[in-house]
């Protein structure tokens, strides 16, 4: 039986109701409509059109100045980088606060509609920003001693800069505490202010004369782009039910990454900078898992029960902090593979050959093992905290917020036992075997420090019991998790 067709009058109910936006998310629609209707966006733009004309007023006047330059991008910066993506501080958590996330979710939307909906409609409006630049940086162009396509690539990266800022407002908006939030945000807002002005300074300024400063631009283009996703997912994750499984699309997409930065290495970039960035996905993938719930619906591990392998890879994507372990180790030995790359482990004593550890040349390898084993115990030795003092409160729900308060309070003891052992550096020895926090021991790792083989003991110590601890603390959670496994 074929449906009636649509009254062909303009004004009909049906036809209001198959215009454009119905091709949309509902959400992107709602945000989108919103956000325009703003008094913040209009005075934003208008203020924003206002400052190009005047740029471009005082450039007539003093061509190729550089104080016209700052001039004319600071503004660019502080409406792409924090106007607009504060506008989504309050993104998720007003949701709750107005009682209206649970009728959004009564809807088909799940927490990646309802999170990428409301980072398109902010992104919509940013792009705005963008095409209202242009004819700009076209008449800057023709005022002279003004290079083009360097201020175009300028542009996109803010673009995508903003993009990114966009979504760990989004992200972290889910979070219900004001203070967290803007703790979290100040310290990202400080990190993106002055990654654009690094660029600036070395791949900007440069005119981008080789290949490998436009692959390097394509590393971090890359990265923007994966935070946008981990941080959108970060978001989506948390507003979903537990039965909704988004970790291990996340995990994937983070060796999928990180995998595309380590193969730039062969295109001619920096292999230091290759493991920087490789290492930050990797480590916000990590934190990531180590952080989530233990699955308590047996249908979310259906998928893993098909055959061996997927039992297999069950142990590194499965959601939840037990498999969260074992794709951290996955994440370490992807990132020894890159620091080997780099030659990290070579033996540093002169006149002997080769490049992994011997035993005769352990001795002066060991200081390195200790910096290794240190660097990835900082992002697992909270779990000792949290699994061993605060297990009931958190059994069942997210707890990156409570392992965001400890890395607080461990980087704060920190730099109170630096600052008593430089003050009795005799004992320097003895305050870090007493103190074997992971920050501690990579300043015992470091040339001129104490190099004494208990720090290897104290590291690998440090690693079992962070995985021994909660998993001996959870043991009938652990139980449970193998049974659903196994069993339908």
């Amino acid at each position: 039986m074929t449906p009636p067709p649509l009254p062909s009058q303009p004004d009909s109910l049906a036809m209001r109701m198959n215009d454009f936006p119905a091709g949309f998310s509902p959400m992107l629609v709602k945000e989108l409509r919103q956000g325009m209707r703003t008094n913040l966006f209009t005075v934003a733009f208008i203020l924003l059109q206002t400052v190009m004309i005047l740029s471009l007023l005082a450039g007539l006047s003093d061509p190729g100045s550089s104080e016209v330059d700052g001039f004319f991008w600071f503004f660019i910066v502080v409406i792409l980088l924090v106007v607009q993506p504060l506008r989504g501080f309050n993104a998720l958590s007003a949701e709750y606060q107005l009682n209206t996330m649970d009728l959004i979710q009564l809807t088909k939307l799940n927490g990646w509609r309802i999170t990428l909906g409301k980072w398109t409609a902010l992104n919509a409006q940013t792009l705005l920003f963008l095409t209202g630049v242009l004819p700009y940086l076209v008449m800057r162009y023709f005022l002279g001693n003004v290079n083009f396509v360097i201020d175009l690539a300028a542009l996109g990266m803010l673009g995508l800069g903003s993009a990114l800022a966009s979504a760990i407002t989004i992200g972290c908006s889910v979070f219900r505490f004001f203070i967290l939030r803007g703790i979290i945000l100040i310290g990202f807002g400080v990190g993106f202010i002055g990654l654009f002005f690094g660029l600036q300074e070395t791949l900007f300024r440069s005119g981008l004369s080789g290949s490998s400063d436009i692959w390097q631009l394509g590393l971090i283009a890359i990265s923007l782009v994966y935070g946008c996703f981990f941080f959108l997912s970060f978001g989506a994750s948390r507003i979903a039910p537990l039965s909704e499984n988004h970790s291990t699309r996340k995990r994937l997409v983070a060796l999928a990454f990180t995998l595309i930065a380590l193969g730039l290495s062969l295109a001619g970039i920096e292999v230091k900078t290759v493991i920087f960035v490789s290492a930050v996905i990797l480590g916000l993938a990590a934190i990531d898992a180590l952080t989530e719930p233990v699955p308590i619906y047996s249908r979310v591990l259906a998928p893993f029960r098909r055959n061996a392998l997927t039992r297999f890879a069950a142990v590194f994507l499965a959601p939840g902090w037990i498999s969260g372990i074992g794709f951290f180790f996955l994440c370490a030995a992807i990132w020894a593979v890159a620091l080997h790359s780099d030659n990290f482990f070579a033996d540093p004593s002169p006149g002997v050959s080769g490049r992994f550890l011997r035993i005769g040349t352990f001795a002066a390898d060991q200081g390195r093992v200790i910096l290794f084993l240190s660097m990835i115990n900082l992002l697992i030795f909270p779990l000792i905290i949290i699994h061993l003092f605060f297990g009931k409160q958190t059994s069942g729900n997210f707890t990156f917020a409570l392992y965001a308060f400890i890395q607080c309070v461990l980087l704060f003891l920190t730099m109170m036992i630096m600052t008593l052992a430089r003050a009795m550096s005799r004992f320097e020895e003895l305050i870090f075997t007493l103190a074997p926090l992971p920050s501690v021991l990579i300043f015992a790792s470091e040339p001129g420090k104490a190099d004494e083989f208990i720090f290897l003991v104290l590291a690998l110590a440090t690693t079992f019991l962070s995985v021994t601890i909660p998993l001996l603390r959870h043991r009938t959670a652990f139980r449970q998790f193998q049974y659903h496994l196994k069993n339908a």
